[in-house]
């Protein structure tokens, strides 16, 4: 049921055994701070145990398990509380799984600048890119943004917020080191609470699967169109990382984006990078029918840093080629050998004098190849967005491609056979024909968005693209 409907779950009291599990069943728990949720009563582990080693059953179930095991998604400290938060939460979620998005209007406007941005070096809160530092608005609207799962696989931030009243999923990556507390066993006399450091910008087994998990929930019940803050170099490897399933967890992420029906935007904001396993999992190509990918302008990308392509393809040899061919003393040099003017030894030493000024070249050339710019031209990201400007293009973006979806809809209904990227194309033509939009108003997505919203998806509209859709297919075969 809950891959269909919304399930919430809100206990008021303690959940044991198969209640439990009904409760994890339905994925989102609110849980009441003195509500605990265990499979066997405290009384009946000691006698099991012969020794009173728990005191209560919020040793067992309690919050201070729950929460930071991704149980609960989030805890109160009454009903009334909990009720708040339920209505909260079904706020953002649309009336049926057909229903339009549940858009609820603020006085935050759409046309605004994001005040709030991190300088190159910083270690910053990410909520404040989410929603701003108090002084500073962020991304989305200015009180809108719920954060759930907070106490566990803190690297990684998951909640929900708007976007010109739009609900909308967000994931963002911690750059900050977090503590992990490993929770001691009172059965087990060996065992100690443990601290356990994480590093920012790294995936972990815990931060990857809250990572999938999130992903599954906006998009089974929810519905919810998805928002990306990317900003990772990579998973953990270390081999009690991969013994605790890293690479399964990770794969979990793509298999969820595979099946996301909403609209993804993946964004790189300033400063940020992604690198390595980490693009893998996060690339539009594991979803172009519904996945964008986007960077500030002094973001970066690329398989390896620059240091490390630097090592691969900037060794010495190549270095010296360069001396070689860019500076005039050795030019000269070199033209001088020959009648004995200049010796080995000399050319050697001033290839040495240049060594530490031609090193870092190699870095700067590689780092060349990983900006926004680069990573237009080849085509893996959709749009260089700087992050000053973000809010606006991204809420003219979600309305388009929200409005475009039943669109899309129909047209892989009636052709099958069609790539995402001509289904897209059937959309735009259809576009062209209905609404007189000239081709190059298709690139402005305010001014689709709008046309949308006044077409309504109209029988003339839908009728185009069935028309143009099984046109493509049959030009296909």
């Amino acid at each position: 049921a809950n891959r269909d409907v919304f399930p919430i779950a809100l206990p008021p009291s303690r959940n044991i055994g198969i209640g439990s599990y009904v409760l994890r069943l339905g994925q989102r728990i609110v849980q009441h701070r003195s509500a605990p949720i265990i499979l066997t009563g405290h009384v009946a582990l000691n006698k099991l145990l012969g020794n009173n080693v728990y005191g209560s059953n919020l040793q067992l179930g309690g919050p201070e398990v729950m929460a930071t095991n991704g149980i609960s998604h989030l805890v109160v400290d009454s009903d009334l509380a909990g009720v708040c938060a339920v209505v909260k939460w079904l706020g953002y979620v649309p009336k049926t799984n057909s229903s339009p998005p549940a858009v609820l209007r603020g006085n935050d406007p759409v046309d605004r600048d994001v005040v709030f941005g991190p300088t190159e070096g910083e270690l910053y809160d990410p909520r404040h890119l989410i929603a701003g530092d108090g002084t500073r608005p962020g991304l989305f609207d200015v009180g809108s943004f719920t954060e759930t799962l907070a106490d566990w696989a803190r690297t990684v931030v998951v909640g929900r917020a708007r976007l010109g009243g739009i609900p909308i999923g967000v994931i963002a990556t911690e750059n900050r080191l977090v503590m992990k507390t490993v929770l001691a066993d009172p059965a087990n006399m060996e065992s100690r609470e443990e601290q356990v450091a994480q590093a920012g910008q790294v995936w972990f087994p815990d931060s990857a699967y809250k990572t999938a998990q999130a992903i599954r929930d906006f998009n089974k019940g929810e519905r919810l169109p998805l928002m990306i803050l990317a900003n990772w170099r990579g998973f953990s490897g270390g081999r009690k990382d991969m013994f605790e399933e890293v690479l399964k967890f990770g794969s979990y992420i793509v298999e969820h984006l595979t099946e996301f029906e909403q609209p993804v935007f993946v964004y790189v904001p300033p400063h940020a990078e992604v690198r390595g396993g980490a693009w893998v999992v996060i690339d539009p190509m594991i979803n172009p029918r519904v996945m964008e990918m986007y960077a500030d302008e002094s973001a970066r990308g690329g398989v390896l840093e620059p240091a490390g392509i630097a090592e691969i393809k900037f060794r010495r040899a190549e270095l010296v080629k360069a001396m070689h061919r860019l500076d005039p003393q050795l030019q000269w040099m070199k033209m001088n050998a020959a009648p004995g003017v200049v010796t080995k030894e000399d050319i050697a030493a001033h290839e040495a004098d240049l060594m530490p000024a031609y090193a870092p070249l190699g870095e700067v050339f590689a780092d060349l190849h990983d900006r926004p710019q680069r990573m237009l031209a080849k085509g893996v990201i959709r749009k260089v967005v700087p992050w000053r400007d973000s809010r606006r293009h991204f809420y003219w973006r979600l309305k388009r491609r929200l409005a475009e979806m039943p669109l899309q809809r129909r047209a892989e209904a009636s052709a099958p056979a069609l790539p995402p990227s001509e289904v897209h194309g059937v959309v735009a033509r259809a576009l062209v024909s209905t609404a007189g939009l000239s081709p190059s108003e298709l690139d402005d997505d305010r001014t689709v968005a709008l046309c949308l919203e006044k077409l309504r998806q109209g029988e003339e509209l839908m009728r185009a693209v069935d028309e143009l859709a099984h046109a493509a297919q049959q030009a296909r075969n």
